[in-house]
């Protein structure tokens, strides 16, 4: 077995059990991690891998979700310490998985599942016959189940009329057929369960629920993360007072939450330009647990020393210790445990270099770029070969949209540049960790936007030295993919190679036969339907420009992705072909993101052969111009090791 690809989950109430997702034999699969003996028990041994996997509360036994390539699949079940499996909860039919919760003794279970354009939820004894609870059009995420099993917390559109429903477990719902969670008018009735509520959202209030307080056991209390006024906030929410919101907890970029300690602490993720820091707070006694108890004033969050970096997934032992899966650009993802008010974490991660020095090793020098534009400063992360430049330039776009590259490691980009090619990762217009207002206003100019930035960004690269001009290209993978192909065709002058994985390569087409999550986002970003607002899918679909695009083009797919489904790409490979545009179709297996490392290993190296090929052989190097030996600008908002 190798590192864990996730951290792991505990038995809340049996301290020495866990279950991780490690990498075995180049597959993801579900391990049973005895903690009081330190051995490691492989629980599957599925040929597509596992990515999703829990333990009950008691620990008595680990829960998995077995999919198939395109996604769908059920919950299986088996002891810790191994035995018959079996279905986790039986009469729960097959499909994509939408959140799994248990309550605070393991008694109960809820499972969310997708199946066509519909979300169901069903609750029931582990291993025992499920109960459906509820359904509704579109897509709706479970969030938790209380600690005493009587409500349930889900998640739908965040500026939706129902971005947070609250089912009683006691009375089923089901909601209109032709009602999407996000497209609901906000004065619309609902069907949902007698005794449920509904927490609206709206483009100015976005809300996420989180979790129960574990120890709000007489009332149950929601943690949510809020976003309104363009600041992210936490808040809380009980029957008996409604929604309550913190804002003496209130940050300009993307937050996660959860509860942590005591009856009133929360751990804060907080997320900005590319690296992650972790904060505690209280947020004083409330009427959940204590019903006399006055409202105390705020007190400040205090962050918890990590290392410059990034903080990937996060879990939170019994005995309070938080276990982190950590990286920065030079290292790959470790363990990183810490203790909060301890001076040095358990398993501590190197130093990082300050930000305003530009990180060296003997093959890569990496540096952070902040491009002005009108609009604000486009963020970047650049990588290239040791010695002077200019270099061909490939731009690794990030998909998403809602996402963005940070101070991570990312094996693609040590392979690149080892090629002898610099890599650029830029977090365009819509990326998340800059603000609200860097990922919603671009005036639903959906792709057209981001390729702008990709563009000034390269203008920047060559004028200073760090690109060849006559050999810059795109790479990217999902909405990466679609930016790569769209740029090739409405910037042709600009790009001589594209690389998209799993591309969107015609966005009405995609929408019609995607998910319903994708749809939802879909409607988000365009503001409506390709019916509704057919000019803005016209205007931001690769296919509008395809007779423009005349360079290689390299398409990556897969027969079972349903998120970016292959006939489109079918089609646009077509269009390449009556056009006589070089290019190459490379279909792999796994789905939209496979859980093999070996059909990684093969897109990559598809990637570089074909780069190679395309770029074949070194052009001479032109003067580097003007290029300043100043180090880079430092992040902004002191984001200091």
């Amino acid at each position: 077995m190798t590192q864990a690809f996730q951290s792991p989950g505990f038995a809340a109430l049996a301290a020495d059990r866990a279950v991780e997702t490690r990498l075995v034999e180049e597959r993801w699969q579900a391990v049973a991690w005895d903690r009081r003996t330190d051995r490691r028990r492989v629980v599957t041994d599925r040929p597509e891998g596992v990515h999703l996997s829990e333990i009950e509360p008691d620990g008595e036994a680990i829960w998995w979700f077995d999919s198939d390539g395109a996604g769908e699949g059920r919950w299986w079940r088996e002891p810790f310490t191994g035995g018959a499996r079996g279905a986790a909860l039986h009469g729960v039919p097959p499909g994509r998985a939408y959140g799994v919760a248990f309550d605070r003794t393991g008694a109960l279970a809820a499972v969310a599942v997708g199946t066509g354009d519909t979300s169901h939820c069903y609750v029931g004894p582990p291993a025992g016959e499920a109960r459906p609870i509820g359904s509704a059009p579109g897509h709706l995420g479970l969030a938790d189940l209380s600690p005493d099993g009587r409500l349930l917390a889900l998640g739908g559109c965040p500026d939706g009329d129902d971005a947070v429903l609250l089912w009683p477990t006691d009375a089923p719902s089901h909601l209109p057929e032709d009602r999407a969670p996000c497209s609901v008018p906000s004065n619309a009735s609902s069907n949902a369960p007698a005794g449920a509520t509904r927490l609206a959202g709206s483009p100015r209030l976005r809300l996420w629920p989180i979790e129960f307080n574990p120890l709000a056991v007489r009332e149950p209390e929601l943690l949510l993360v809020v976003e309104e006024d363009e600041r992210y906030s936490v808040a809380t929410w009980r029957a008996d007072s409604g929604l309550r919101r913190h804002p003496e907890l209130s940050f300009d970029s993307q937050i996660s939450a959860g509860w942590y300690g005591g009856p009133h602490g929360v751990l804060i993720q907080h997320e900005r330009a590319g690296r992650s820091r972790l904060l505690l707070a209280d947020l004083g006694p409330s009427a959940a647990l204590s019903p006399s108890a006055e409202p105390a004033p705020p007190t400040p969050a205090r962050e918890i020393r990590t290392p410059g970096g990034t903080i990937h997934d996060l879990s939170c032992a019994p005995d309070g210790t938080l276990h982190c899966v950590w990286s920065r650009e030079s290292t790959p993802p470790r363990p990183l445990v810490l203790r909060p008010g301890a001076e040095k974490p358990l398993h501590p991660a190197p130093d990082p270099t300050p930000d305003h020095a530009p990180e060296r090793d003997d093959d890569t020098r990496r540096s952070r770029r902040w491009t002005p534009q009108p609009y604000g400063r486009i963020h970047s992360f650049v990588s290239t070969p040791a010695g002077p430049g200019p270099w061909p330039t490939l731009f690794l776009v990030h998909g998403g949209p809602a996402t963005h590259d940070r101070d991570s490691y990312d094996p693609r980009v040590n392979a690149l540049v080892r090629h002898g090619y610099a890599v650029v990762r830029t977090n365009y217009r819509g990326s998340t960790g800059y603000g609200s207002g860097w990922q919603y206003d671009y005036g639903h100019r959906v792709g057209l936007a981001q390729i702008e930035d990709l563009a000034a960004v390269r203008a920047e690269l060559v004028a200073d030295g760090t690109a060849l001009a006559e050999r810059t290209g795109l790479c990217g993978f999902s909405w990466g993919g679609y930016l790569t192909l769209l740029a090739l065709g409405a910037q042709p002058e600009l790009w001589t190679l594209g690389m998209a994985a799993q591309p969107i390569a015609d966005y009405p087409a995609t929408y019609r036969t995607t998910t319903p999550a994708l749809r939802e986002v879909d409607r988000q970003l365009f503001g409506g339907t390709p019916d509704e607002v057919p000019e803005r899918y016209r205007a931001a679909d690769p296919r509008s420009y395809v007779h423009r695009v005349r360079s290689p083009v390299l398409l990556v797919a897969s027969r079972t992705d349903e998120r970016c489904p292959p006939e489109q790409v079918d089609r646009y490979a077509a269009d390449l072909r009556r056009l006589a545009v070089p290019h190459e179709l490379h279909w792999v297996d796994g789905g939209h993101y496979s859980r093999r490392t070996a059909d990684h290993r093969s897109v990559l190296e598809a990637m570089v052969r074909f780069a190679g090929r395309a770029w074949p052989a070194p052009l001479p190097r032109t003067p580097r111009g003007d290029r300043p030996g100043a180090p880079t600008d430092p992040m902004e908002g002191g984001e200091q090791p």
